[in-house]
């Protein structure tokens, strides 16, 4: 790949997504002491959260990381980067809407969803567009295409959700809950963070990376699950679903094998913040994977919530913090100081990142995950509680530490 400040965007038009991105994190954190964890799944207060939670942390960070590295994955500069000074706006005002629908009136939820559905159109398009000048065809750039697209589309079907919710439309709202879900979730950040793992597993984790065809397989195997999943309410309904289930569990499986591979072949193993953040992350797919195929099997919804919470908060949560863990002080380094090397001494790339602190941090939010589950599945509050007393005493040090690296005269 072929880094160059030429091809990624300047960290201080950035700045924003990364720091409310965490500062979203600690809100969904503290968010939780004011949510019944044993109400239903579909309960609006539950549902309310996991939208906190996806659109301002996980959506955020997934567009502060890809705006910065999609271009130098593909070697080309962007169409019009300065459109993203914009996205965030729209995304957190969609957001607030979105969550005035949920906890106060239903009618908010549309007009959310359309101010979200515009920033998540500007990032696509944009994302798109500089993909397509590309002269580079793997199937990693395959893969960050179709997320695109299955973000649209999801978008699109909650929005549908909403205009029936608020009786524009007579459609069941309940009947495209799975297109929308499995779209976003599985189409758009599972999928991507597949292919980008191949590629940042290997940079920071001194792998060997798998050939483009082996990666292939995981790639087409879960895009036509995912496919087939949003086709689902039109026609041939549940025996779509189960062939789409079947589809994911098997694209799931490869990738595992070829993670297992580029691990494997680690030529030197250091056990740095950012692995030790790998290693939670991807135990937590491998237990939520466990998890949501025995719910396939049993229907057990605390099955189905215990899963969904490793999903989100162990898999897709340390996966991100580790990662910001990496690519912000490497950006902050790469923008600010590189540039100076032969005019004065400069600090090194992991004299940026407080170690302590992101130990601490680890420490209290991996401790949290474990406590917090183990509450949900004995459905003790005081336990429950304790687990998020600790998530969010991590959230608070992940923001500390977050916000020290970006307060550089950027």
């Amino acid at each position: 790949m072929n880094v160059s400040p030429d091809l990624s965007p300047s960290i201080k038009l950035m700045k924003p997504y990364f720091l409310f991105s965490a500062f979203f994190y600690l809100t969904s954190m503290i968010w939780l002491f004011f949510i019944n964890p044993h109400a239903d799944i579909n309960d609006f207060q539950i549902v309310g959260w996991v939208h906190l939670y996806m659109i301002g942390f996980v959506m955020l960070a997934i567009f502060s990381a890809m705006v910065q590295l999609g271009a130098v994955v593909v070697e080309t500069k962007h169409v019009n980067v300065n459109i993203f000074k914009f996205v965030w706006i729209f995304l957190l005002f969609g957001l607030v809407l979105m969550l005035i629908g949920f906890y106060i009136q239903t009618l908010f939820l549309l007009f959310g969803g359309v101010f979200i559905l515009i920033a998540m159109s500007i990032y696509a398009i944009e994302f798109l567009l500089t993909l397509k000048q590309s002269k580079r065809k793997t199937s990693i750039t395959k893969a960050m295409k179709m997320s695109n697209f299955f973000l649209l589309l999801g978008i699109m079907s909650g929005i549908v959700m909403a205009l029936s919710l608020n009786g524009f439309i007579d459609i069941n709202p309940h009947a495209i809950l799975l297109t929308h879900t499995f779209g976003l979730v599985v189409g758009f950040v599972i999928l991507l963070i597949m292919g980008i793992s191949i590629i940042l597993i290997p940079m920071f984790g001194n792998a060997k990376r798998i050939s483009d065809n082996e990666f292939s397989k995981s790639f087409f195997t879960l895009s036509l699950g995912v496919t087939l999943m949003m086709l689902s309410p039109l026609f041939l309904t549940q025996y779509l679903k189960n062939i789409a289930y079947a589809l994911t569990i098997i694209a799931t499986l490869l990738y595992l094998y070829q993670l297992f591979k580029m691990t494997s072949s680690r030529a030197k193993v250091i056990h740095d913040i950012w692995a030790k953040s790998m290693y939670v992350g991807f135990s937590s797919f491998v237990i939520a994977f466990i998890l949501l195929v025995s719910y396939l099997l049993n229907e057990n919804e605390l099955v189905l919530k215990l899963g969904m919470w490793i999903l989100l908060v162990g898999f897709f949560g340390f996966l991100i913090i580790g990662n910001f863990y990496k690519i912000i002080p490497f950006l902050v380094w790469f923008q600010i100081y590189a540039p100076l090397i032969e005019e004065r001494a400069v600090p090194m790339l992991h004299e940026l990142l407080p170690e302590k602190s992101t130990s601490l941090q680890w420490l209290f939010s991996a401790l949290g995950l474990i406590v917090s589950s183990v509450g949900l599945v004995s459905q003790n509050l005081y336990i429950y509680y304790s687990g998020i007393t600790l998530l969010m005493a991590g959230a608070f040090i992940f923001v500390f530490v977050i916000n020290k690296i970006l307060k550089i005269k950027l």
